[in-house]
């Protein structure tokens, strides 16, 4: 312990960087004085993940240490498991304001347990001005009346918001609705709770125009009015799945991707064969560098496969 005190602080500093914040406050709380005074007035990179953490460990956190060092927290990660149930609103309790979090950069939210949380949460993040990467997870049933070009508003309007994770397992995939704010920052989005019309995807570069990397489902009938505008930002592209009856307009979406380097891609429709996929890729998508492709169609009992 001896040795360990002669450390100068630089060097502390960078060794708690690599714990975990329950387990910091643990070893290190209490030993000393110094300690004390350096874990609560000088560190100013907590990072915690109560994913796995227990009871007793969050409720340490929370009621011992929390309030003396929400301003220094640029990490969290919360979730509402059977094995940590009920601890984004029990963590929350603890704070009498979401804008104590001051240098929160990184936020991730596992299964959400209402709309009534996501909706009190969110309409919040305004202060999160310093956010760069938010993630979201839901298991809920969305309620009709839910303002979700509201919510998308508040996550749009995060400043320094660079990566957006909006992952859902409902009862069914809502439309999304578009954000009305404009976003300099977002390169990164992944989106799966919700389906995107084609006419929606130049939308959404639109309003998010440093787009580079794009995770979504894109369900497009016959009322999609889509008008083929070229992306040049977009450099990786996964589609979960790409519903449509058309697939001419599959191509014609493709073939406005000149800057492409990955694609993953799931169909859903009538099958686009490999001389077409030559043809897209030889002359539309010259700088792809990594390709996936799974394609599935159905057939009624009575169709004649060889067709």
């Amino acid at each position: 312990m001896m040795n360990f005190e002669l450390l100068p602080n630089e060097i502390l500093f960078d060794l708690f960087d690599y714990f975990n914040g329950i387990d910091l406050l643990r070893i290190f709380y209490d030993l000393n004085t110094r300690l004390n005074f350096l874990l609560y007035q000088q560190f100013h990179g907590y990072h915690f993940n109560f994913f796995s953490s227990s009871k007793h460990q969050f409720d340490m956190v929370c009621q011992h240490h929390l309030p003396f060092i929400v301003d220094r927290i640029v990490t969290l990660t919360l979730s509402n498991y059977d094995s940590t149930p009920k601890q984004i609103n029990l963590f929350f309790s603890y704070i009498p304001s979401i804008s104590q979090f001051t240098h929160l950069r990184s936020l991730n939210l596992w299964n959400i347990p209402s709309s009534r949380t996501f909706l009190k949460i969110t309409e919040k993040f305004h202060h999160l001005y310093n956010l760069t990467r938010l993630q979201l997870k839901f298991y809920f049933k969305f309620n009709d009346q839910m303002n979700f070009q509201l919510i998308n508003n508040n996550i749009w309007n995060l400043p320094k918001l660079t990566h957006c994770h909006f992952e859902g397992y409902i009862d069914k995939q809502w439309d999304f609705h578009l954000s009305t704010k404009f976003s300099r920052s977002l390169s990164n989005v992944y989106i799966s709770a919700f389906k995107f019309q084609l006419n929606q995807i130049y939308q959404l570069f639109q309003y998010a125009s440093h787009l580079k990397h794009l995770s979504i489902y894109i369900d497009s009938d016959e009322n999609d009015e889509y008008k083929p505008i070229a992306i040049p930002t977009l450099i990786d592209l996964k589609i979960f799945n790409f519903y449509t009856s058309d697939t001419s307009k599959v191509i014609t979406f493709l073939q406005n991707l000149p800057n492409l380097h990955r694609l993953n891609i799931n169909l859903s429709c009538n099958l686009i064969n490999g001389y077409q996929w030559e043809q897209i890729i030889r002359y539309y998508l010259s700088k792809l560098k990594i390709f996936n492709l799974n394609m599935k169609k159905k057939f009624s009992i009575d169709q004649n496969i060889q067709e």
